[in-house]
């Protein structure tokens, strides 16, 4: 392209409406050997090139510059399209429930996770343990929270399939007991999130959340930037509300927070 300066960053003519003026000729690694007219169309919104830069105008008429960018556009369209490497912090893979597919195919089973797989969390109970990466994401959300004035704690999070059959025992009266029967929503011994270590059941300052505390609402509002989801059977207003339940649901991708002072391996 031609400009009247062959200072860098060279500096682009100036449309004036249809008229056409000459510049020197001043381009990107060819001589300058004559000079050229320079012809703008506004209502492009750029200038095209007509006879300037007669050593390299064939290159540049306006049929191949129309095609470039036609070319360019159709590149832009299809780049924005096409699913990102890294997806920005933040993004879920399951909105309303924990995501489990990873520790599936890594061979995992409900209940039965080694204790390499589980990190133990600060929280209101002696011990609760997590999954590495619902772990982390959950200390990072708790700090976020506490820097707004919020307290958020962990009171129960995994459960070995032995604790959800004395769970089910105790709510339900026997293993094989229909669910109808317990005295409270309780999942069937190997079908809790809880056994996959993405479940937690949450306080605040020692006491269970309700639909109106404070802990809620900041989780409603900012759990999901932490992959922290109220799944869809727990909604307040539902059937079996449980304010207090709340699972990982993944994030899609992006850097992992860093081992902090508040998780330990299990």
């Amino acid at each position: 392209m031609c400009y009247t300066s062959p200072k860098w960053p060279p500096t682009t003519p100036t449309p004036t409406g249809s008229s056409t003026r000459s510049v020197s000729c001043w381009s990107l690694g060819f001589p300058a050997r004559s000079s050229g007219t320079f012809e703008a169309m506004p209502t492009v919104g750029f200038p095209v090139l007509r006879g300037a830069c007669k050593d390299i105008g064939r290159m540049f008429d306006r049929h191949t510059i129309r095609n470039a960018l036609f070319l360019a556009l159709v590149m832009t369209i299809l780049t924005a399209m096409a699913p990102a490497a890294y997806a920005v912090v933040g993004d879920l893979i399951s909105e309303d429930e924990a995501y489990t597919g990873d520790l599936v195919e890594q061979g995992f089973e409900n209940g039965r996770l080694p204790d390499e797989a589980l990190f133990e969390v600060d929280g209101s109970q002696r011990r609760c343990s997590l999954e590495a990466d619902a772990a982390r994401w959950w200390v990072r959300l708790v700090d976020t929270a506490a820097a707004d004035g919020v307290q958020i704690e962990a009171a129960w999070c995994y459960r070995s399939i032995a604790s959800q059959r004395q769970t089910y025992i105790r709510n339900c009266g026997e293993i094989g007991a229909p669910q109808s029967a317990c005295n409270k929503a309780t999942a069937t011994p190997g079908r809790s999130n809880h056994g996959w270590a993405r479940a937690i059941d949450v306080t605040s300052r020692g006491r269970q959340i309700d639909c109106r505390s404070e802990a809620f609402r900041w989780l409603s509002d900012h759990g999901a930037e932490y992959g922290w989801v109220h799944p869809w059977w727990a909604v307040c207003g539902g059937d079996t509300p449980e304010p207090w339940h709340w699972e990982w649901g993944g994030i899609v991708s992006g850097p992992r927070p860093a081992v902090g002072a508040g998780i330990r391996p299990d």
